[in-house]
């Protein structure tokens, strides 16, 4: 089959369907897929272009740094990029994305940290059982909000001694990996499981949803809510904070990267670099040096 010189907007398009179909990954990250090349069409329309070239790709790049998370940008580029690595492999049109960069992760985490003692208040003053044992999991463990709306009671085992809840990990086809559960934590769960032995921890009280499982949603909700109570009314906390916090915790008191890196399960120590940024940078106080040294 002979490449195509040109490729026109309607071709893309006429592509998509099979490219998705080529794709071997779970129904999330083809649903990312999904969206970011809907995204890149929906841009190329917009902005009259039928004939993509290298350089408007590169501008739909640009437009995503000025308007989209860094990890929002790096996410739809690997959607557009792997779009035109399939037509290359496909002998259907060259693969003019190819080297193109996507955004660079600051270092310093846009989502902040609670200090232990913001922890303790909230945590003490938590009178809901619910509340209050999503709460503690979530500060000890540092679990994504998909592995805690995973969570089943079944999934709470004794493993090596040790009482550990199994989780589905980011990327992972099973859970095939454990947190574990301090006597704290343990007891705070108990208390809000009552009798129950099967089903998801973590349940519903809505009336439309009654005892079905939490979605993300309603836990970025519910979590994102005790913060407003404590006076955190800003965007900057949020579910991924607990996460953060956690990872911050640990390493305030004498945890070593290597081992936050495995209770979050993190596939590279850079990520686990970053979240531990904040705590660093806080303690850095050169510029107070300089300023010492040379303006007083």
């Amino acid at each position: 089959m002979k490449m195509n010189e040109i490729l026109t907007i309607n071709e893309l398009q006429n592509n998509v369907e099979s490219f998705i179909e080529y794709l071997d990954v779970d129904d999330l990250t083809l649903k990312a897929y999904k969206t970011g090349i809907e995204r890149f069409l929906e841009y190329l329309r917009i902005n009259g272009i039928s004939e993509p070239k290298r350089r408007d790709i590169v501008a739909f790049r640009d437009y995503l740094r000025g308007n989209y998370s860094s990890a929002t940008t790096n996410s739809y580029m690997t959607s557009v990029k792997s779009l035109f690595k399939y037509l290359k492999i496909s002998n259907l049109y060259d693969d003019i994305a190819r080297d193109i960069k996507g955004a660079r992760y600051s270092t310093t985490p846009k989502k902040q940290v609670l200090s232990q003692e913001q922890v303790r208040t909230i945590y003490n003053g938590l009178t809901d059982k619910r509340e209050k044992a999503l709460f503690g999991l979530l500060i000890t463990t540092g679990l994504r909000g998909i592995e805690v709306a995973r969570a089943r009671i079944e999934d709470i085992k004794v493993f090596n001694d040790e009482v550990v809840l199994f989780i589905q990990c980011k990327k992972h086809d099973e859970k095939d990996e454990y947190v574990k559960l301090s006597p704290q934590v343990l007891n705070d769960l108990s208390d809000y499981l009552g009798g129950r032995t099967t089903g998801y921890i973590f349940i519903s009280t809505s009336n439309n949803n009654k005892n079905s499982g939490l979605t993300t949603t309603s836990l970025r909700k519910i979590i994102k809510d005790i913060f407003k109570r404590y006076g955190l009314d800003d965007d900057t906390y949020s579910l991924h904070s607990t996460r953060r916090t956690s990872a911050t915790i640990m390493y305030e008191n004498g945890a070593d990267i290597h081992s936050i890196q495995q209770v979050l399960h993190h596939v590279s120590i850079g990520t686990t670099t970053r979240y531990i940024n904040a705590v660093t940078r806080n303690k850095n106080k050169n510029e107070y040096l300089v300023s010492d040294a040379v303006l007083s």
